[in-house]
């Protein structure tokens, strides 16, 4: 027990209990106890329960007194706690970076913090003196129309929306949210202004350069489309180059093309390896271009020499393309475009799968149309013969899944190859005005 007080009246209790047992002990010759249990008059009875009560009080009040001490510091704690925490709100609220304000229903300000105040020019304490939020913060006589504290009174919804007030040369982003009390009713509203002027002219300068990103790609879109115009125009000028070699030839690296082209089709390859393969099946033969013309439209049968002069030009094709950049994908098609699935073929006896997919794929092309194509030593083989010397030749000269993507192509009612929109799918490497014969 800390309270002086309290140990005082405790005290003051056994004083008055130990003075009043010592005088009823003198007048009556009896002890206290004995004396309560059977008193001599109801007045001594009387008093012994006041003198009771009032040593047993003295003990309460001391207790009350004690306790009340205790509660007073916790008082004054929780009062100094309160204003710690009230200045830290203040001090929070005034500090940030946007402005808030409480207004009720009929649009006084009820709190505003520093933001606000010198946003609209006015202290904080004249704020809050009976001002309207319209006035104050509009400039207006009286409420919008479209007032969305208004809105958001009648919905009990929050409302944003962004507003170019011309008076403070800002574009400020508002949202008000409803505040309910605890029987429910909407009697106070929260205000968020945010200056969102710089965000704004971020976000134009943005699109602007969006903008301009986007007319810059339309003009890359617009140089790469040429250039690429220009890289297909002499890939077909270098396949006329080759054709124009021999007039037995012309048109071959076109028709390659058209018939890997049906094949790859058939195999369902990607389309930027079809790409690669139309590329590969014009320019095969370029390697033509260092052979001796007597020896492409000799009549008669080549010597040993001359048909290894003539088996040069694969690898003659390879030298010649390796130092143009962006052909060296097609490189170890052209050189292996003779290779035999068997491995007899030329120039490194490749075999089966070793040799690229895709030249597999041109080896089949390439001897079709050779075989249904005039040439100086003999007329054209037709058709029947080519597709008999594709099927005996598949899995020895040919792949056999080759040969037979390659068969399912052939039209099922007539001789000849299903070229249906063929012509669309490889424009626009292949000349328009060469026209293929399929006997």
């Amino acid at each position: 027990m800390k309270s002086k007080l309290a140990m005082f009246v405790v005290a003051f209790g056994f004083l008055v209990f130990g003075g009043y047992i010592y005088t009823d002990y003198v007048h009556n010759g009896k002890f206290f106890l004995e004396h309560v249990i059977s008193p001599d008059n109801p007045v001594d009875a009387f008093f012994h329960i006041v003198i009771i009560s009032t040593f047993i009080g003295s003990f309460i009040a001391a207790y009350l007194i004690n306790d009340r001490k205790k509660l007073l510091e916790r008082t004054r704690l929780s009062e100094q706690q309160l204003k710690i925490a009230a200045h830290e709100w203040s001090a929070t609220f005034d500090s940030m970076p946007f402005g808030v304000l409480l207004t009720d229903r009929d649009c006084n300000i009820v709190r505003a913090n520093k933001y606000i105040a010198d946003m609209s020019g006015i202290s904080v304490k004249e704020l809050v003196s009976n001002k309207k939020c319209y006035k104050t913060i509009c400039k207006k006589s009286r409420p919008f129309d479209f007032c969305n504290l208004k809105s958001s009174m009648k919905d009990g919804k929050i409302i944003t929306h962004e507003h170019h007030y011309h008076e403070y040369n800002k574009i400020i982003s508002e949202s008000i949210s409803p505040m309910y009390s605890d029987n429910g009713d909407m009697d106070l509203y929260v205000h968020v202004l945010a200056d969102i002027s710089d965000a704004k002219e971020k976000e134009k300068k943005i699109i602007q350069s969006k903008d301009a990103f986007f007319n810059m790609l339309k003009d890359m879109d617009a140089t790469y489309k040429e250039m690429r115009s220009v890289y297909d125009s002499l890939v077909i000028v270098f396949s006329r180059i080759i054709d124009a070699k021999s007039p037995w030839t012309r048109g071959h690296s076109i028709g390659v093309a058209y018939y890997a082209t049906a094949i790859a089709m058939k195999m369902g390859l990607k389309e930027a390896d079809m790409e690669i393969l139309r590329i590969a099946a014009l320019l095969h033969d370029i390697g033509k271009i260092g052979t001796y013309d007597v020896i492409l439209d000799k009549p008669d049968e080549l010597t040993a020499d001359e048909y290894d002069l003539v088996r040069r030009h694969t690898v003659k094709g390879e030298e010649i393309l390796r130092p143009i950049k962006g052909l060296e994908n097609i490189l170890l098609i052209v050189r292996s475009h003779h290779e035999r699935y068997d491995g007899g073929g030329y120039p490194d006896q490749l075999k089966g799968k070793d040799i690229h997919p895709i030249a597999r794929i041109l080896c089949v092309a390439d001897a079709y149309d050779a075989m249904v194509s005039d040439r100086p030593y003999r007329h054209s083989r037709g058709f029947e013969f080519a597709i008999t010397e594709l099927k005996r030749g598949a899995g020895a000269q040919f792949d056999p899944d080759v040969v037979e993507a390659f068969l399912e192509t052939i039209k099922t009612d007539s001789p000849g190859i299903n070229l249906i929109n063929l012509k669309d799918i490889i424009s626009p490497l292949l000349n328009k005005n060469v026209k293929i014969t399929v006997e």
